[in-house]
């Protein structure tokens, strides 16, 4: 028996489709919202914040939540980023000595929202950054985002981060122009001892 083919009423993909997840390099977003890692001797923490693009059309991002199958998904790109280093003055209130609370200020201030963030008080960094991310959701401007490549389960992935310098702006020339070749903004795979890194991200394969 002879088959008929016909296009008739059927998509054809013309390009590969956009990439779910942000790429190392200059984006545009908003964070979507963050998390204050705790290490696991519990002497340090880090935070970390999920960016989201633009809504896109026709686009169907990563789940919201990877424990709800059938729950919503992203609109726009996505990427978990690690924003600050491992701190153990998680404690210190004076933000020149405390990175998570320099970061988000330094954003807030970008915003325009610098009144808003000195308006929050907190018993601990972790509900001073709940707080926080209250004031900053959702509002647009320009992400450096640096990469490194890592090793995981066989597979190579890329983890984000931000500098520690010049990482957002409502003005994107104030941002450096990303160079794949600078060991600053972009790291190869590198053969290292396990023991010498600090907790990886467990990425909701964004």
């Amino acid at each position: 028996m002879s088959s008929v083919f016909s296009t008739k009423g059927q998509e054809v993909k013309t390009t590969g489709g956009t990439s779910k997840s942000f790429q190392p390099g200059v984006v545009y977003a908003h964070i979507y919202s963050t998390n204050v890692r705790t290490s696991n001797k519990g002497d340090k923490k880090v935070l970390e914040v999920t960016l989201e693009g633009p809504d896109l059309a026709d686009f169907e991002g990563w789940l919201v939540n990877r424990d709800e199958p059938n729950g919503p998904k992203f609109k726009g790109q996505t990427a978990k980023v690690t924003a600050t280093s491992w701190t153990d003055q998680f404690n210190e209130p004076n933000p020149a000595k405390n990175e998570i609370i320099s970061k988000l200020t330094i954003i807030a201030i970008e915003l325009g929202l610098r009144t808003e963030i000195d308006a929050i008080s907190a018993s601990s960094i972790e509900e001073w950054v709940a707080e926080a991310s209250k004031v900053l959701k959702g509002h647009n401007l320009y992400w450096f985002l640096k990469g490194e490549e890592n090793e995981y389960n066989g597979k190579t992935n890329v983890k984000l981060s931000l500098p520690k310098y010049k990482f957002a702006s409502v003005d994107e020339t104030k941002l450096d122009v990303f160079d794949k070749n600078n060991q600053y903004h972009f790291k190869a795979l590198k053969t290292k001892s396990v023991g010498k890194f600090e907790p990886e991200t467990d990425d909701f394969a964004v």
